[in-house]
């Protein structure tokens, strides 16, 4: 009888023949899986705590960062109020202030009480509220503590708050 071509034919009897899939030698000693499981155990642990400690410094420098930058723009703000430049004070800050503060209010606000010094706290930076402190000295009226509100505007930070 022949087989159908659907049906698989026997192995032929004999010595030598090799049923087609055997089952895979297994190892009798488990150990070696054990020591590579926990190797590997070891290494995604280290691998995780090396992350969280890595992404710690990341937003500790990127804050460190954001604090600079803001200090900056109020730096330059005074600065350029105290050499009497309102046209470059005036462009430190956002839209909307712009709008208020024109060349000839500041020309009017700091006549006769001009800016003589300022210190600009950049360890005070509150980088969640995104709020500068700085102590302003104007001539005849002493020291004042002002902060400044601060806007992300496009690629560069601007004073949207605190000016007055």
């Amino acid at each position: 009888m022949m087989p159908s071509p659907t049906e698989v034919p026997a192995p032929p009897p004999g010595p030598g023949v090799v049923t087609p899939f055997a089952a895979p030698p297994r190892d009798r000693d488990l150990r070696g899986l054990w020591i590579g499981l926990g190797i590997g155990g070891l290494v995604l642990v280290l691998c995780c705590v090396g992350g969280a400690l890595g992404g710690g410094f990341l937003l500790g420098g990127l804050e460190g960062v954001a604090r600079s930058q803001l200090s900056s723009v109020v730096d330059d703000y005074l600065t350029a109020l105290r050499a009497q430049d309102y046209e470059t004070a005036r462009n430190q800050l956002c839209p909307e202030q712009q709008r208020i503060h024109t060349v000839g209010w500041y020309d009017q606000h700091y006549r006769g009480s001009e800016v003589t010094s300022f210190t600009v706290h950049e360890d005070e930076v509150d980088v969640n509220l995104v709020q500068v402190p700085a102590t302003v000295e104007r001539r005849g009226q002493g020291e004042v503590l002002m902060t400044f509100t601060m806007l992300q505007q496009t690629t560069r930070w601007v004073i949207c708050g605190g000016v007055d």
